[in-house]
């Protein structure tokens, strides 16, 4: 008898994957700076992946998404033969929406190679690619990181399911461009393992953005 005397039951836990995101979700519509939060979590994303603080596994994967890079698990699930030993970014450069400048090393130890990256994304929450922009940071980008040993990836990412007629347009346009521009859907920016859609990745933020459900 009493509130502390209740039988507990056995009630399966939610999946933190289908939780709500308080975070993302209100009683808004539209955009209503969507976009604006997307560049912070990719920033943040993308930064984690050199850190050892919860959530760096999903970030170093997603890193490598974005590298083009194919992905090895190690016996304990995380990524192997890959050390990311610094990611620096910048939003708004030549009115960009973000930059990211990776130097990492890959191969097993000690034979590992350096190699630097430049990933060059433009968010798309709900809007359409305008005036020829994409070809024109390619030729900013291409200018600034002329003669300087690196590879350069340029990425598209929407709001928009990858079903749609609106993807499927971003994806022409992307085609269109210049430069190797790819259009990727929100959706699939992260892979998450069984474990990270079960009991989430152990860092809030990331819980909120990318494993919970926005509704």
């Amino acid at each position: 008898m009493g509130l502390f005397n209740k039988k507990k039951t056995n009630e399966t836990k939610l999946a933190v994957a289908d939780m709500p995101s308080l975070f993302m979700c209100d009683d808004s519509e539209g955009n209503h700076g969507k976009e604006a939060m997307l560049d912070y979590q990719l920033s943040y994303l993308l930064r984690l992946a050199s850190s050892s603080e919860s959530g760096d596994e999903l970030a170093k994967r997603t890193l490598m998404k974005l590298l083009e890079k194919e992905v090895q698990l190690n016996q304990y699930g995380y990524v192997d033969n890959i050390d990311v030993a610094n990611v620096k970014v910048w939003k708004q450069w030549q009115c960009i929406d973000l930059i990211a400048e990776v130097d990492a090393y890959f191969g097993p130890f000690p034979d590992q190679q350096e190699e630097q990256h430049v990933i060059v994304i433009e968010n798309k929450a709900y809007t359409r690619i305008h005036d020829d922009q994409l070809s024109r940071y390619v030729q900013d980008v291409e200018e600034w990181y002329k003669g300087k040993d690196v590879q350069i990836h340029y990425w598209v990412i929407t709001f928009f399911d990858n079903d749609t007629k609106e993807f499927e347009a971003i994806v022409t346009q992307c085609k269109e461009s210049k430069g190797d521009w790819k259009c990727l859907s929100f959706e699939d920016v992260v892979d998450l393992t069984d474990e990270e859609q079960q009991k989430g990745t152990y860092n809030e933020i990331l819980d909120e953005f990318w494993v919970k459900k926005w509704y």
